[in-house]
C-alpha cells in the first residue's frame, strides 16, 4: 500500500466546527459542538482519503516569531470564545485516544508545524485546512483540501487546479499577500492596493522584487502608492511567508495512528452522546481482541453441574464480577467466561433462587477472591436478602468512574455502554471498564479516596441501610391529621378572600385571581413564584394564606404521606445512600430523601419528632459538627483571626460581628450576631451583593460594604478565595485537601451569570467537598470502633455534618464519648474539629 500522509490544521478546523454546529452541551452544561464537529472531520478524512499516517498541529500561543518582526501581527483577532476553549483540552484527549499525532509547539504557529512536515518526508501528502495561508504549500507532493462552508464542503487544491483559478505559481502566493495583505491576520501589504491589482502584478512579474524592478512601466499612481509602501510591502512578505524549517522532532513513524478506533475511543463517543458515531460500528474494534476467538458468551446455568463448575473457576481465576441487571437477572463470571442466572425461579432448574445463593455463598464469603462489581452495595443487598454476606476484596466500578469523571454516576448506563455490552456481555465489559478506570484513577492520583475512604465506605452505609431509621406511626399519623386540618382552613379562608373557589396549585388559576380579579400588581409573565408572593406579602391579605397553604401542603404530600410507602412492617424506614450523584463528594439519601428534612424551624422539629430510637430502652445519639466548613475555610486561608479564635473556642460570629460592626464583644447584640453568620457563611458560598442583601434584607450597597469590610479584616481569605478561582480558570478543575477533583467548565464562560456561577462553585467546592471527605472518615471510624468494641449500637443515619447512633441506654456515656472521639480526630487540621452531641429519644429532641 502506498503511504500517504494527512496533515490537519487543528485550529482552522476546530473553528469551523464551532461555528458551523449549534452549541451542543452535556447534560452538565459541557459544550461539544466543536469536538463533535472535529470527531466527524477525523473520520471524513480517514474514510475519504484513507491515509496510512495523520497527525494534527495546534496553535500553542498567539505571540510567535512574527509579533518580533511587527507587533500588530493578528492584532485585530477576536479572542477565541471560551465555549470553544474549553473544548481543546477534550479534543486533544480524543486524539491521543485515537493515537493519532499531536503537534505543537510554543512561538510557532500551525502553519510552520505544516509546512515543515510537509516538506520533511517525501510521500503524497494532503493538507486539511480552511486557512489559504497554506496554499503556498502547494507542490507535485502536496495538495489542500480546502474546507469552505462548515466542515463538509472540500475544495481540492493541487497545482492544476491552483493554476486555473490564479494563474501564479503556488509559492508566489506570499508575494501576492504581500501586495494585498491579509485583514485576518492583520498584514498591511501595500496601502491603495487590492486583491485584483495585486494579483495582476504577480502574473505579469512573477515576485515582489519583480515587481520594484519594473516600477516605470506601472502607472503614476499605482508606482507612488509602491514606493510609499516598499517597506511594508517586504514586511508583510516575510509574515506571509510558512516557515518550512522549524525544529520540532517527528518521524515518520510517529505518525502512524490507530484505525478502526479503540474501545476506549468508542466509550468515548458515548460518554459524549455521541450517537450517530457510536450507531458505526466499523468504525471501532472491540477492545483490540477478536471477539469470536477470545470470548465465549454468556452460558445459562441449568443445572448443578453447570453452576459448580462456574464457581469452581472463578475461585480458581481468584478474581470474578459480579452483575445485576434491571431485571435482577445476575451475570457473573470471569473476564472470558460469563454466566447467567435468571432472576424468575420457575425458569431455574431449582426450587428457588435460595439454592443458587446457597451453593455460591462460600464463593462470596471467600476473603482471598477479587470481587468486581458495578454497584457493590446494591448487590450486597441483593444477596443479603438471600442469606448470603460478601467480604473480601471489593471493587465498584461505579465508585471508580465518578472519582475519575467527576460527574454523578446515576446507572450502568453511564458506564457501561461498550461493544461488549452491546453483545450482550456485561462480565466482559465490567472487566474492561474496570481496568481502564483503574489506570485513570492512578494517573489522576485518587488510589487514597478510592481506598481508605469510598471502598471502605460501602460497608458502612450497607450496615446503615439495614438497620433503618424508626417511625413513630401514631405521631406520623397525629401530624398528617395536623397538617391537613390546617389545609382545610386555609383552603376556606384563601376561597373567601378571592370571592370563588379555584384550584390553588394551579398557577394560571391562581395568577387569574391575583392579578386580573384582585389586581395586585404584576410583570409581564404573571408568575406566581414564592419569590414574587413574598414581594406581594403585604399587598392583600389572601398572599400570606398562600404561602403559608403551599408550605403546609409540601410538608404534608413530602413529609408525611410521601413517607409511609418507605415504612417496612417493623415501622423502619431504609433510605439508600449514594456516593456517586454529587459533584462535591456528598452522600445523597433517595427512596426516601431524609437530608431534605428543613433544619433549625418549628416545621422541621415536627418533621423530625415523627423518627425515634430503634425501642423505649434504647436513645438516639446526634452528633453535628460545629461550623465545619468554616474551620475548613481557617485550615485552607491559614486566616490568622479564624485559627485564633476556633483554637480560643471562642464565639466565630461574635468575632466577626465585632470585626464587621467596629465594636467591643459586650457591645455585640443578638442581631449583629446574625447578620455577621450570615455573612461568615455566604463568603463560604463565594455570596454575592445581591444575594446578601437578599438574606439580610438590606441595600445591595450596604451587603458589599459587609463583604468588603470583611476581606479587609481577612485578607488572607480573600487572597484563598481568588486563588480558587484562578486555579479552577488556569487548571480546568478544583479539589479538596484529599484531592477529590470537580471539573470547572464553565468558569471562563463569556456570560456573566454562567461564569459567576461556576466562580462560586469554585470558591464553595474545596470547603464543601473537604467536610464531606472528613464525614466519611469519620463515619468510617464510627462504625469501626462500633463494630471492633462489641457495641450494639449502630450507626444509622448521616445528615451532611450530622451523624446519627441508635444506642441503647447501658452503652449511652461510652458511646457517646467514643462518636466524639472519632468525628473530632477524622482528620488533622490546623484548627481543631469539633462535634456538637446530644442523646434524646425523638430526633427533634436533639439538635
Amino acid at each position: 500500500m502506498d503511504k500517504k500522509l494527512v496533515l490537519i490544521d487543528g485550529n482552522s478546523i476546530l473553528y469551523r466546527s464551532f461555528y458551523a454546529l449549534p452549541p451542543l452541551m452535556t447534560d452538565i452544561g459541557e459544550y461539544t459542538n466543536a469536538l463533535y464537529g472535529f470527531a466527524n472531520n477525523i473520520i471524513k478524512v480517514i474514510n475519504d482519503i484513507k491515509p496510512t499516517h495523520l497527525c494534527v498541529a495546534f496553535d500553542v500561543a498567539r505571540k510567535t516569531f512574527r509579533n518580533d518582526i511587527y507587533a500588530d501581527y493578528k492584532a485585530t483577532r477576536k479572542p477565541m470564545p471560551d465555549e470553544l476553549r474549553s473544548q481543546i483540552p477534550t479534543v486533544k484527549e480524543m486524539l491521543k485516544l485515537m493515537n493519532i499525532k499531536i503537534l505543537e509547539k510554543e512561538g510557532i504557529e500551525a502553519d510552520d508545524i505544516l509546512g515543515t512536515i510537509s516538506s520533511r518526508f517525501d510521500i503524497d501528502t494532503i493538507i486539511v485546512t480552511g486557512d489559504r495561508d497554506t496554499l503556498q504549500l502547494i507542490s507535485p507532493s502536496t495538495s489542500i483540501y480546502f474546507t469552505k462552508k462548515g466542515i463538509s464542503d472540500v475544495k481540492v487544491m493541487n497545482e492544476k487546479t491552483f493554476d486555473e483559478e490564479y494563474g501564479i505559481s503556488p509559492d508566489a502566493i506570499v508575494d501576492l499577500k504581500a501586495f494585498q495583505g491579509d485583514t485576518a491576520d492583520n498584514i498591511p501589504g501595500a496601502k491603495g492596493v487590492g486583491p485584483k491589482t495585486a494579483l495582476e502584478l504577480i502574473q505579469k512579474y512573477k515576485t515582489v522584487d519583480g515587481v520594484f524592478e519594473h516600477l516605470d512601466e506601472l502607472k503614476p499612481a499605482l508606482k507612488q502608492k509602491l514606493e510609499e509602501s516598499k517597506d511594508l510591502v517586504y514586511m508583510s512578505q516575510k509574515l506571509a511567508t510558512i516557515n518550512k524549517n522549524v525544529n520540532i522532532d517527528c518521524s515518520l513513524e510517529e505518525l502512524v495512528y490507530d484505525y478502526p478506533f479503540s474501545h476506549d475511543v468508542y466509550r468515548f463517543m458515548q460518554k459524549y452522546s455521541f450517537n450517530s458515531i457510536v450507531k458505526r460500528k466499523e468504525l471501532f474494534v472491540v477492545n483490540e481482541v477478536n471477539v469470536k476467538d477470545k470470548i465465549e458468551y454468556i452460558e445459562k446455568i441449568d443445572n448443578k453441574e453447570k453452576l459448580q463448575n462456574a464457581i469452581n473457576l472463578c475461585e480458581k481465576s481468584g478474581v470474578f464480577a459480579v452483575f445485576y441487571d434491571k431485571n435482577q437477572n445476575l451475570y457473573f463470571g470471569t473476564k472470558d467466561k460469563q454466566f447467567l442466572i435468571n432472576a424468575i425461579p420457575d425458569m431455574f432448574y431449582m426450587s428457588s433462587l435460595d439454592d443458587f445463593y446457597a451453593l455460591i455463598k462460600p464463593l462470596m464469603l471467600n476473603e482471598k477472591l477479587r470481587k468486581i462489581f458495578f454497584d457493590a452495595k446494591f448487590a450486597k443487598h441483593m444477596m443479603w436478602k438471600y442469606g448470603v454476606e460478601v467480604k473480601g476484596k471489593i471493587e465498584d466500578l461505579s465508585i471508580l468512574a465518578h472519582l475519575v469523571e467527576g460527574v454523578a454516576i446515576k446507572q450502568d448506563d453511564d458506564v457501561l455502554k461498550a461493544p461488549l455490552y452491546d453483545l450482550n456481555s456485561p462480565i466482559t465489559s465490567l472487566f474492561l471498564a474496570y481496568e481502564n478506570y483503574l489506570i485513570k484513577l492512578k494517573n489522576l492520583g485518587h488510589e487514597k479516596l478510592y481506598y481508605d475512604i469510598e471502598l471502605p465506605l460501602i460497608d458502612v452505609l450497607f450496615s446503615m441501610e439495614v438497620e433503618g431509621f424508626k417511625v413513630d406511626r401514631n405521631r406520623l399519623d397525629e401530624l398528617g391529621k395536623q397538617y391537613q386540618d390546617e389545609i382545610n382552613v386555609l383552603v376556606a379562608q384563601i376561597y373567601d378572600q378571592a370571592g370563588k373557589q379555584f384550584n390553588i396549585n394551579s398557577p394560571k388559576q391562581l395568577a387569574d385571581i391575583l392579578f386580573d380579579k384582585l389586581g395586585l400588581p404584576h410583570g409581564r409573565k404573571k408568575s406566581t413564584s414564592v419569590e414574587v408572593l413574598n414581594e406581594l406579602a403585604q399587598a392583600h391579605p389572601i398572599v400570606p394564606l398562600i404561602l403559608r397553604y403551599r408550605k403546609v401542603a409540601k410538608l404534608n404530600s413530602t413529609y408525611i404521606e410521601g413517607l409511609k410507602p418507605h415504612i417496612d412492617k417493623n415501622d423502619l424506614v431504609h433510605t439508600s445512600f449514594k456516593q456517586t450523584l454529587t459533584t462535591t463528594g456528598r452522600l445523597s439519601s433517595v427512596e426516601p430523601n431524609l437530608q431534605n428534612i428543613p433544619v433549625r424551624t418549628e416545621e422541621s422539629r415536627e418533621v423530625r419528632s415523627v423518627y425515634v430510637a430503634h425501642s423505649n430502652n434504647h436513645v438516639l445519639i446526634d452528633a453535628d459538627y460545629s461550623q465545619i466548613e468554616l474551620r475548613l475555610l481557617a485550615h485552607c486561608s491559614e486566616d490568622p483571626f479564624f485559627i485564633e479564635a476556633f483554637n480560643l473556642g471562642s464565639d466565630i460570629h461574635t468575632q466577626t460581628a465585632c470585626q464587621v460592626y467596629g465594636v467591643l464583644k459586650e457591645n455585640v447584640t443578638p442581631e449583629m450576631r446574625r447578620v455577621a453568620k450570615i455573612v461568615n457563611f455566604g463568603i463560604i458560598y463565594g455570596i454575592s451583593d445581591f444575594g446578601l442583601a437578599s438574606d439580610l434584607k438590606i441595600t445591595p450597597r450596604e451587603a458589599r460594604r459587609f463583604i468588603d469590610n470583611f476581606y479587609i479584616q481577612h485578607p488572607k481569605v480573600r487572597e484563598y478565595m481568588d486563588n480558587a478561582v484562578k486555579t479552577a480558570r488556569d487548571t480546568g478543575k478544583i479539589s479538596t485537601i484529599l484531592g477529590r477533583t470537580r471539573k470547572m467548565i464553565d468558569i471562563n464562560s463569556t456570560n456573566y451569570l454562567v461564569r459567576s456561577r461556576s466562580e462560586r462553585a469554585a470558591q464553595n467546592m474545596p470547603l464543601q467537598g473537604s467536610a464531606a471527605d472528613i464525614v466519611k472518615l469519620a463515619m468510617i471510624k464510627v462504625y469501626k470502633a462500633l463494630r471492633d468494641g462489641g457495641y450494639k449500637a449502630k450507626l444509622i443515619m448521616q445528615v451532611h455534618d450530622e451523624l446519627i447512633v441508635d444506642c441503647p441506654l447501658n452503652e449511652v456515656d461510652e458511646v457517646s464519648q467514643l462518636v466524639r472521639e472519632c468525628m473530632n480526630t477524622a482528620y488533622d487540621l490546623k484548627v481543631p474539629l469539633v462535634c456538637d452531641v446530644t442523646t434524646s429519644y425523638r430526633w427533634s429532641d436533639g439538635h
